[in-house]
């Protein structure tokens, strides 16, 4: 008889409670991770931005094509002014006697010129519109301009609320009036100026460190991330 019996050790048992354990662990973790992207989800998007020089914005999160109805309308209506309202007199310089003034040369487009403003805001436009409509506007802006005894001005009386046409297009129309002034009027002659602005979103890449300003020039006109790509006489009444 022994005193002390060997016995084999039996390790089934502990080997059951280490996957208990372990599968235990492994759920409590997916709980979490559960609970912590539920948490996420639900928290508020932040909405306040600063912008690079100190100003703060609020703004809401929205999909690349997609655009309200407040920055189309802002757009529509900044670009409109800016290819009609035709000024070779630099700003604020009124106490000088116009004869030693820098006035504006303008941008040669087709057979006629337009205002430098003019050609600026044209990247506004889609590249296949872009030089046909700058055309037109050329044959209509008087010569006159350019040595500042007449000016233009956009009056816009009506923008309608953006109609989406497909995702990332949109139609607004807009009533408005070209006001011509010269030295012998004035008062203005205004010209109607009712149309169909035609506008959908593009992305705007980020402008390079060595971009000329040519290109800087561009990025600020489409860093608003639309364009108008067609424009025709609105249809009073429809």
């Amino acid at each position: 008889m022994r005193l002390l019996e060997k016995r084999e050790l039996n390790l089934t048992p502990i080997f059951l409670i280490g996957n208990v354990i372990i599968l235990t662990l492994t759920l409590l973790i997916q709980l979490i991770n559960f609970f912590s992207l539920g948490n996420i989800a639900n928290s508020k998007v932040p909405t306040l931005v600063e912008l690079s020089d100190g100003e703060s914005i609020r703004v809401s999160p929205i999909r690349s094509e997609e655009r309200s109805a407040e920055a189309i309308t802002y757009f529509v209506g900044q670009t409109m002014t800016g290819l009609l309202s035709w000024n070779a007199v630099p700003p604020n310089n009124e106490s000088y006697p116009l004869k030693k003034l820098k006035l504006d040369t303008g941008v040669q487009a087709g057979g006629n010129k337009i205002t430098r403003k003019t050609w600026e805001t044209g990247f506004a436009l889609s590249e296949d519109f872009r030089v046909p409509f700058l055309q037109e506007l050329a044959n209509l802006t008087p010569p006159d301009v350019f040595n500042g005894s007449t000016q233009s001005l956009l009056k816009i009386n009506f923008l309608s609320e953006p109609k989406k046409l497909r995702t990332g297009k949109w139609a607004i129309d807009m009533v408005a009036e070209l006001i011509i002034f010269n030295n012998s009027n004035m008062l203005g002659e205004p010209i109607k100026f009712n149309k169909t602005i035609f506008v959908r979103a593009i992305d705007t890449p980020k402008l390079s460190k060595k971009a000329s300003e040519l290109e800087k020039t561009a990025y600020r006109i489409r860093e608003a991330g639309l364009e108008i790509y067609k424009i025709q006489d609105l249809e009073l009444g429809r």
